[in-house]
């Protein structure tokens, strides 16, 4: 059981505080607060309780105590501010001995958020009102790396920077991948990879230690994302999104939202209109929603697709593979789709996405299109990347199945993807109602947002090819 033994006031609210110190580095700016500062305030106190008296996360019963934290909030909303400026000077009037490793996308950015809580710890207020506090030292002052007089540190890192021989009590990743580079498969991949081999391990006590993750929610695959899939019992996750969705949490922090919106005095409907406008569908929902793409889809909505339950007679079934690469297909799956055409719309049969190693593959692959109904008119097009050109070999050798090489695609996937979307907003595409339809549905939706695009990849494959070659017997 966790003992709270902190005793004047300041050093009991973290918020309180915040309210104190706001004017030594926003003096004339008046602090707005709202009811997800105090959800945030009370996650880092209950931390801050439980560091300092020194308990194991696996040994408090405290839901929040035990876990390390994640939390989701849109931009402009004080965050930084709160947990990575004010609680670690907050933290040192309550403990001074603890070591913050604080990193951000890049070192500049993290340095800064150093820079603005030594100004605090520095200012005659601070001072004044904590005598009996620590003091920085004079002889270990650069804006990156501090020490105080009872033994507290503070490194800022950028994510792709050394932390070597720098450890934490307190890990703070505040912003690990800048919002204009999400995008960017590698920037995400550098920002998870490096959290997870040099960050994370830098730890003076692992059983004791929290790293908390604040940031905007952007991509299937950013560092939440990423932390969230590895190990989700790991962690506390507050999302909060700027309007009521079904991606608040916890659940029970719906109650404070007022007509949809979480902060009704700063995020007006009108000014939420306006970052529609600004960030586009996609840069809302990450930043704004926090979820990778539009409730609805982006470039691909799901509402554009539609639904039947018979399949037609005398359909002539081709199938579309998109390979993984590698032959065991650790990483990425292998997108199958089957599919075919009646009347000028375009009726998917079924479509999935699979891991196997190259034999297993092999043997799936016959099993598919067995299930799915091809015959000898059908053709079984492969995209001749990774695997595929072997694929298509011993296919050709070992099956009866018309297996050709489909063409290598000239444009890059977001400029495919646009190709085809007109069709399937027109209504010309739709599903064989069936399980697999909510997968392929969201990674459409989430595109090219999402973990993965294998399904999509086959998709275009399917609709990209014109009516002289889209039935080649």
């Amino acid at each position: 059981m966790i003992v709270q033994t902190l005793h004047e006031p300041l050093r009991i609210s973290l918020l309180d505080f915040v309210k104190e110190f706001w004017e030594v580095l926003e003096p004339g700016t008046p602090l707005e607060l709202n009811w997800h500062h105090r959800t945030i305030a009370r996650a880092l106190e209950i931390q801050m309780v439980r560091i300092n008296a020194k308990i194991p996360k696996n040994e408090t019963d405290n839901r929040i105590a035990s876990k390390d934290i994640i939390i989701n909030v849109p931009p402009r909303t004080t965050k930084s501010m709160l947990v990575t400026v004010m609680f670690p000077v907050w933290a040192w009037t309550v403990n001074p001995t603890i070591t913050f490793l604080t990193a951000s996308y890049s070192g500049s950015l993290a340095t800064k958020h150093a820079r603005l809580s030594r100004t605090i710890l520095q200012s005659d207020k601070f001072l004044n009102m904590f005598p009996d506090a620590i003091q920085v030292k004079t002889d270990q002052n650069v804006k990156s790396h501090y020490e105080n007089t009872v033994g507290g540190e503070r490194y800022a890192v950028g994510l792709g920077g050394s932390a070597t021989g720098s450890g934490g009590d307190v890990i703070i990743v505040d912003d690990p991948t800048n919002p204009k580079e999400a995008a960017s498969d590698k920037e995400r991949e550098n920002a998870n990879r490096n959290f997870s081999e040099t960050i994370y391990n830098r730890t003076r006590n692992p059983k004791t230690a929290v790293s908390i993750i604040v940031m905007q929610k952007l991509h299937e695959d950013d560092l939440t994302g990423y932390l969230l899939k590895k190990n989700p019992d790991a962690y506390y996750h507050i999302n909060i999104p700027a309007e009521k969705t079904d991606q608040v949490k916890p659940k029970k922090l719906e109650k404070h939202y007022q007509d949809g919106i979480f902060w009704k005095d700063r995020f007006t409907p009108e000014l939420l209109a306006d970052y529609k406008k600004s960030l586009g569908s996609y840069g809302y929902a990450g930043q704004m929603l926090q979820q990778p793409a539009p409730p609805e889809g982006g470039m691909l909505k799901k509402a554009w697709f539609g639904i039947y339950t018979k399949i037609h007679a005398e359909a002539k079934i081709n199938v579309y593979i998109d390979p993984a690469y590698g032959s065991k297909a650790t990483n990425d799956p292998t997108g199958l789709l089957a599919c075919y055409e009646h009347g000028g719309d375009y009726y998917i049969v079924r479509a999935e996405a699979v891991r196997f190693e190259f034999p297993d593959l092999m043997e799936y692959v016959q099993q598919f299109c067995r299930e799915v109904g091809t015959d000898h008119r059908s053709k079984i097009a492969v995209e001749p990347k990774a695997s595929g050109k072997s694929l298509v070999q011993v296919l050709k050798r070992e099956t009866n199945l018309n297996v050709v090489e489909d063409t290598n695609p000239t444009k890059d996937k977001v400029a495919r993807v646009q190709d085809i979307s007109p069709m399937v907003e027109a209504g010309r595409v739709s599903l064989l109602n069936g399980p697999w339809n909510d997968a392929f549905l969201n990674e459409c939706a989430t595109f090219p947002n999402g973990a993965h695009d294998d399904m999509v990849d086959t998709l275009v494959m399917a609709l990209n090819q014109n009516s002289s070659n889209f039935f080649v017997i």
